[in-house]
Parts: structure tokens; C-alpha cells; sequence
């Protein structure tokens, strides 16, 4: 007999792990939404485990179980190779607050079978609310501009991801509830796909094909008791709804938005080459309608029209990562740190900056490429090998599982196909999710040959762990926030008070946060301002320290080989800039101080050579007037 205490604990939980970890943001952080919501569910996952669950006697273990925790262990191992072992330790605990939320989803829902009933209702009430807040920042916006739809993620691509593995809960809400909580699931779902529509990831909307066929496929195989008369009526008043919707946002645009919308409904088009003349139009289009009022920038931006093949480059130089460290990986969360060890392909012209990735924009590539093939098996059996069970057992007819569990199935396997083209899994909210869907499916399947039970004092010994896990959780992320605190401080004085950089920027520094969410070294920002103070021994000091920590940035070697310039070791600083260039040949910065060098010890040739190699700009005209171009025609 469940107590009405109890009770009042899981629609508690289901509230403040919907409604406030996924949506806590904070000002005085880097990433505002992150480490909040990162912190916040530990504390959260921990006070659950100590109030419930310590006098569990049986728990049931499968291989999903098994991988889970395999993938954890692997990942904090990884530390011992990583480059930066601190981010290898953050993302490891990122996995194992992953693992917790399962385990206390599963835990809860064994204990009481309303409490997937309860958590779906919170959960619409969840997405009304993200959707009150897109409504509100698209009202603020001057243009309609789809990435800034930030609502409870940061992008518009993140956030259709979000909603993307929502929807299963509103299709479960709709089949499993009645009275008007029934026809919210219904509202809630329709407007669900309405968002994802208008924020206009192409991600999304393959993953929401995918889903949508699967789901259709076997309601019409296997739940054809479902295909009634009233369930098909609200079905097209949904469909209505959502085309009028659709319709009425698309008249509201201007020409150039709606030029870019319909451009991107035909899917397939996502996967087409890239032009690089549209790159040069486009350019050319900015340039003239410089001088006018009211042009947003979005008319003209290359990169509203950037398409999957683009992403290749991060794959292909993923690919390299994985052929250096095939079993080993390069350590969890150092992908961002030693893809630019990889030179081909090069980072794309068209962009005409230098570009620093933080993500392979692909979850399985990401985690072969930090994990090696041991951490691509266990992520394989933990994300797909349930579903593809859950998917024969639907097909052959072998269990009669609730729709919810077909629902379930169905958008898990879309929401990896979206997980090919974005990183999802690096955000607290996804996670939530993801892993509370997977722990409901799961649930449902009865195991017998795939799981075993475990009882007695080693249960005990399982929640230590989890308790321990979740203490030693909460102690990085502590340190990861006040790492961040300070660098805010740190990034406000850039440029207006160089004590207070180094002090702020010292003060960041701990055993767990060494690296900026922007990819770069706390020591490199402490460099520069010692640098620009007059002093570049001490600076020196710092980018090598920095480049421990980044040995492949392009702009922490460049501004090292300054450091030795102005200490009189030349030879060593143009050697530096020369393995910068070949880290990255369009990072005209250190070509244009290599130039520099050549041109201060008297080879005004090889000083020309290095300035037309760059692309064109103010500087580089700057550069060869200095130079006296009239000597060296063009």
C-alpha cells in the first residue's frame, strides 16, 4: 500500500526534475543552464536515493544495467589518457548522473505503477511551459530568426531536439488518460510538432519522420484496436490545427524568411553539396545592402544556409581521431581539445574565420572518437539493443505491450537518428528525458533470460556506490561552478582591467575546470593580459602552461611565438608560428605576425610571400603598403 506521503513525493519529484532542473538557468555562470541544472539534479537524484532507496532489498539487473555502468567506468578510466583528465572526469560524471536518473526513474516506477502516469502529466504541463517561453522570446525578437528560438535550450536545433523526445510522453498521455487530461495530451503534442516545424531543424524532422513511420508501421500491424473511429477524428482535428497553425506563421513572414522556410521542407536537400559560390553571393548581397536600415543580418548569412555537409568535416575529422586512437579513444570530453590535431580536411574557406568546434556534431561519432571502440560497444548496447528487442518483440507478436511502450520505441529510435546530426546528450534536459523514456520501455519488457535480481547486503553496497557517485558529483560540479564564476569575471575586465583578468582567471583555476566552455585555456587569458601589461616572460610562462592544457589551439601557439618574439628568440618563435599554419593554414593571424618577424629582421621577400598568402582584408592591404608594394608588383 502505497502512503499518501509517498504519493505526494512523486509528483514532487516528477515537478522539480521537469519544471525546474530542466528550465534553472543562472546569470553569474558561463553557460547559464548547464552546471544549474547539472547541480541541482544531483542534489535532487541524491536526496531521492537516500529517502527511498535505502531500504530496497531486490534490485533488478539486465545488460542495459551492465553497459550503462561499463560506459561509466570506461569514461572516468579514460582521465588516465586524456589530455585535460579534468574534462574527461566532468563528462564521466555527466554519464553517471545519466545512469542515476535511470536507476531512480526505474526505482520509482517499480514502486509505484501510477508514477509513469504522474510524470507524464507534469511533463505536459513541462512542455506548455517551454512552449509559453519560445512564444515569448520569438515576441521579442525583431526579425524571426529560428536559432534564437532559445525557449529551455540554447538553440533552436537543441530545443526541436527536446521536443523531439518529448512527444512519445503527449502520445502516452493521450492512450493512457482520461477527461480533459486526454484532450491536453493532444493540444500539447500539436503544438509540440508545430514548434519543432517553425524552429526548422532538418535533424528534427528526419527524426520525427523516422519516429512517425515506425510508429504508424506498427499501430497498424500490431494495434489495430487502436485505428477507431474517435481516435482518427482527433487525429485530423489535430492535423487541421496544426495546419492552420502552420499556415497563419507562414503568412506572417517576411520574403526572405519564407524563401528560407520552404527551403527547408524538402529534407533530402540537407544532404546536398555545398556551394561555395552561394557563399560569394551572399557576400556580395551583405556588402550592397550595407548601407541600408532594417536588413538583418540573417537575409545575407552564409550559415542560415549551411546544410549536413558541413557537418562532414567534423566527421571526416573525427575519423582521423579515431585511426590515431582506434580502442583507447582520445579521453571523454577531449574530442574539442585534440580535433584540431587533425589538419585535413581543412576548416571550410567559406567561413572566412577560424573556427573552433567544441562537438562532432554526432553522438556515436562522438563517442567512438573519445572512447574508442569499447565505449562505441557499450553505447550500442545501451541505447540500441533495447530498442531493437523491444521493436522485434512488437513485430513478432510475441508481448502485448501498452501503446505507451510502442510510442516509447518508436521516437527513441528518432531521437538517435537526430542524435547523427547534433549533440543532445550533452545537455542536462535531453538527458532527463531521454533516459526517463528509456527507463519506462524498459520497464515494461518482462526479462527473464536478460536479466538477473540482486538481493541481501549487496544492495547495500549498490547504494553506497550511488550515494558516493552522486557526493562526488556534486563536489566537481561545485568546483566546475565556481570555475565558471570567476571566469565571467575574468571575461568582463578583458580589455579594461588586466589585474583583475589574472587575478579572476587564477581564482578559476581547480583540479576541475582548466578550460573555458569556448575551448580555450584559463592560463591563455592570464597570458594575454600579462602580455598586453609589458611583461612576456611571465606571459610566456602561461601560454606554456596554457598549451598543456590545448596543444593543438591555433591561437594559444600564435600568441606563444609572440611571447618568444618580444624575449629575442626568434628562431624559436618563427618555428611556432610555422606548426600553427600547419595546424590550421587559414589562420591568417599567425601568418600575418610571421610576416611580421620576416619583415623586423630584413627579408622583405619571404615577409610579401607570407602577407599574400592571406586572404583579403584591411590588414593585408595595411600590410603590403607598409611593405612598399610598389617594389613587388602584384
Amino acid at each position: 500500500m502505497i502512503s499518501n506521503k509517498t504519493n505526494f513525493y512523486y509528483v514532487g519529484f516528477a515537478i522539480v526534475i521537469l519544471l525546474v532542473v530542466n528550465h534553472i538557468r543562472s546569470g553569474v555562470l558561463v553557460d547559464t543552464s548547464f552546471l544549474p541544472r547539472f547541480f541541482l539534479l544531483t542534489l535532487l537524484l541524491l536526496f531521492t536515493t537516500v529517502g527511498l532507496f535505502r531500504n530496497k532489498t531486490t534490485i533488478r539487473v539486465s545488460f542495459v544495467e551492465v553497459a550503462f555502468l561499463l560506459l561509466y567506468l570506461w569514461s572516468l578510466v579514460s582521465s588516465l589518457w586524456a589530455t585535460v583528465p579534468s574534462e574527461a572526469i566532468v563528462q564521466s560524471q555527466l554519464i553517471f548522473i545519466s545512469f542515476s536518473v535511470y536507476l531512480v526513474i526505474t526505482g520509482l516506477n517499480a514502486r509505484n505503477s501510477r508514477f509513469e502516469g504522474i510524470f507524464i502529466r507534469i511533463a505536459l504541463l513541462a512542455m506548455l511551459f517551454t512552449a509559453g517561453l519560445a512564444f515569448y522570446k520569438m515576441s521579442k525578437l525583431e526579425f524571426f530568426d529560428p536559432y534564437r528560438i532559445i525557449s529551455v535550450s540554447a538553440n533552436n536545433n537543441l530545443y526541436a531536439g527536446y521536443l523531439l523526445i518529448c512527444l512519445p510522453l503527449a502520445l502516452a498521455g493521450y492512450s493512457r488518460s482520461g477527461g480533459w487530461w486526454k484532450y491536453l495530451a493532444v493540444a500539447v503534442g500539436t503544438l509540440a510538432v508545430f514548434l519543432i516545424v517553425i524552429t526548422q531543424s532538418r535533424a528534427v524532422y528526419l527524426g520525427l519522420l523516422a519516429a512517425t513511420l515506425i510508429m504508424m508501421v506498427l499501430l497498424l500491424a500490431r494495434y489495430r484496436s487502436l485505428v477507431t473511429r474517435k481516435n482518427l477524428l482527433v487525429a485530423a482535428v489535430a492535423l487541421v490545427l496544426l495546419s492552420a497553425g502552420i499556415f497563419a506563421f507562414y503568412s506572417s513572414l517576411d520574403q526572405p524568411r519564407k524563401n528560407y522556410f520552404l527551403s527547408k521542407i524538402p529534407v533530402w536537400q540537407y544532404f546536398r553539396s555545398y556551394d561555395d559560390g552561394l557563399s560569394r553571393l551572399l557576400e556580395k548581397q551583405r556588402k550592397e545592402k550595407a548601407s541600408l536600415t532594417g536588413i538583418p543580418e540573417f537575409d545575407f548569412a552564409g550559415s542560415y544556409y549551411e546544410n549536413a555537409n558541413l557537418r562532414v568535416i567534423f566527421w571526416k575529422k573525427s575519423a582521423c581521431l579515431v585511426a590515431a586512437h582506434p580502442f583507447l579513444g582520445v579521453g571523454a570530453g577531449n574530442w574539442r581539445i585534440n580535433v584540431a590535431s587533425c589538419p585535413k580536411p581543412v576548416n571550410p574557406d567559406h567561413t572566412l574565420k577560424n573556427y573552433t568546434y567544441s562537438q562532432p556534431h554526432n553522438e556515436w561519432i562522438g563517442f567512438v572518437s573519445e572512447l574508442g571502440i569499447p565505449g562505441l560497444l557499450f553505447a550500442i548496447i545501451l541505447f540500441f539493443l533495447p530498442v531493437i528487442i523491444v521493436l522485434f518483440r512488437l513485430v513478432s507478436g510475441q508481448v502485448v505491450f501498452p501503446a505507451s511502450t510502442l510510442f516509447y520505441t518508436a521516437f527513441l529510435a528518432g531521437f538517435y537518428l537526430y542524435a547523427c546530426f547534433d549533440f543532445p546528450m550533452k545537455r542536462i534536459e535531453h538527458n532527463v528525458m531521454l533516459f526517463s523514456i528509456l527507463a519506462f520501455m524498459w520497464g515494461n519488457v518482462p526479462l527473464k533470460s536478460w536479466s538477473f535480481k540482486i538481493t541481501g547486503h549487496a544492495v547495500k553496497y549498490i547504494w553506497l556506490c550511488l550515494t558516493g557517485g552522486l557526493l562526488f558529483t556534486g563536489i566537481v560540479v561545485s568546483m566546475r561552478i565556481s570555475g565558471e564564476f570567476y571566469t565571467l569575471r575574468m571575461f568582463a575586465n578583458e580589455g579594461k582591467n588586466y589585474e583583475k583578468v589574472i587575478l579572476n582567471g587564477r581564482k578559476a583555476s581547480n583540479l576541475f575546470y582548466r578550460l573555458t566552455p569556448n575551448t580555450l585555456p584559463l592560463d591563455w587569458f592570464i597570458g594575454v593580459a600579462q602580455f598586453r601589461l609589458g611583461n612576456p616572460e611571465p606571459a610566456k610562462a602561461s601560454f606554456l602552461e596554457a598549451l598543456k592544457v590545448t596543444p593543438f589551439e591555433v591561437r594559444v601557439k600564435n600568441d606563444y611565438a609572440t611571447a618568444l618574439y618580444q624575449l629575442g628568440r626568434v628562431p624559436e618563435a618563427k618555428s611556432e608560428l610555422q606548426k600553427t599554419l600547419v595546424i590550421d593554414p587559414f589562420f591568417d593571424d599567425a601568418r600575418f605576425n610571421l610576416g611580421a618577424i620576416y619583415y623586423f629582421t630584413g627579408h622583405r621577400d619571404s615577409a610579401l610571400y607570407c602577407i599574400r598568402q592571406c586572404r583579403n582584408s584591411q590588414k593585408k592591404t595595411d600590410f603590403q603598403e607598409e611593405l612598399g608594394k610598389e617594389d613587388y608588383p602584384q
